[in-house]
């Protein structure tokens, strides 16, 4: 349904992305992971065509259901935006409009991709926030979103992602600023709704908690890079590349994972955009690199049919 290829974005003349790539098909879920400032983001905007100002897509390849959209008339863009791909995007109390009330967001995306008008605009309507779990549809839909709790700003979101029948959802780290109770809950949603409407779901996240349990496949980014991808069951139980392992052991409440000692923090920070240097980026926080791992970049190294891991230690055999 979606793929990428080796897709590169600078911001003033800066490398944030630099050869990604990946794939997700219909009914299929993939786990996006990594830190904040990895990539995670940027790569979804730059799927839709929702870069800042700065940022330039220096080089590779979107293709969505076959069509590519690097490149695309913005007028092309504008009906992939909403219909074919529904975002959700972090925070919805701000991304909702606070002037304007919910059903009439919503009804906006109904009119624009879906051509409705009148009692069929209200029907779906109704019907999409019984399917996101909004049972009190009209006071939820004469709601202002300062109105609505945290979890319910999220569910018109997501009925607003779904309002143009995408193929595609994308889920830009879901559950911020949400207890654990409603963001198990908004995750429970998302998962019901890829499998009943068949979508491809993207979903992004910094934990790797919010994964387990709901994807297919996994893809951790590092420094604008992905480093390691692998069958969700297989990042948990066996993941390869030194930074993977090292958020699982900073990650509590990891669904499934055996936690054999307390949890550690990764030391070292992020490095900036442009300051990696030649080699890899995770290295001078890497306990396994050795001097040439900061002086050459690692390639892919095939560890089984869907299990690929970019460090120097698999790719010369340490």
């Amino acid at each position: 349904m979606l793929e990428v290829d080796d897709l590169a974005v600078d911001i003033a003349g800066a490398p944030v992305l630099a050869g990604v790539s990946l794939a997700v098909g219909a009914g299929e879920a993939l786990g996006l992971v990594g830190e904040s400032g990895c990539g995670k983001s940027m790569t979804a905007l730059a799927v839709l065509g929702l870069l800042p100002r700065a940022a330039q897509v220096r080089a590779g390849s979107v293709r969505l259901k076959g069509a590519e959209l690097l490149g695309a008339p913005e007028k092309a863009l504008r009906q992939v935006r909403g219909g074919s791909v529904g975002m959700i995007f972090q925070e919805p109390g701000a991304c909702l409009d606070p002037v304007m009330r919910v059903g009439r967001q919503i009804g906006e995306v109904l009119r624009l991709h879906r051509g409705l008008r009148g009692a069929a605009e209200q029907k779906a309507l109704r019907d999409l926030l019984l399917e996101v779990g909004l049972n009190d549809t009209e006071r939820v839909a004469r709601a202002y979103p300062h109105e609505l709790s945290g979890g319910m700003q999220q569910r018109a979101m997501i009925a607003m992602a779904l309002a143009g029948e995408p193929v595609l959802l994308i889920a830009d780290e879901p559950t911020t600023a949400l207890d654990a109770r409603i963001a198990s809950q908004i995750l429970d949603l998302l998962d019901r709704l890829r499998r009943e409407r068949g979508l491809a779901l993207l979903l992004i996240s910094h934990d790797l908690a919010v994964i387990g349990g709901r994807c297919d496949r996994v893809l951790v980014m590092y420094a604008g890079r992905a480093v390691e991808a692998a069958s969700a069951n297989e990042i948990f139980d066996a993941a390869r590349h030194p930074y993977t392992s090292a958020l699982i052991a900073a990650s509590p409440g990891l669904a499934g994972v055996a936690r054999k000692a307390a949890l550690r923090d990764i030391p070292g920070q992020l490095p900036p955009p442009g300051s990696a240097g030649a080699g890899c980026a995770f290295a001078p926080r890497c306990a396994r690199a050795r001097p040439v791992c900061g002086e050459r970049l690692p390639a892919w190294t095939a560890l089984g049919a869907a299990h690929a891991v970019r460090c120097l230690q698999f790719e010369e055999g340490w």
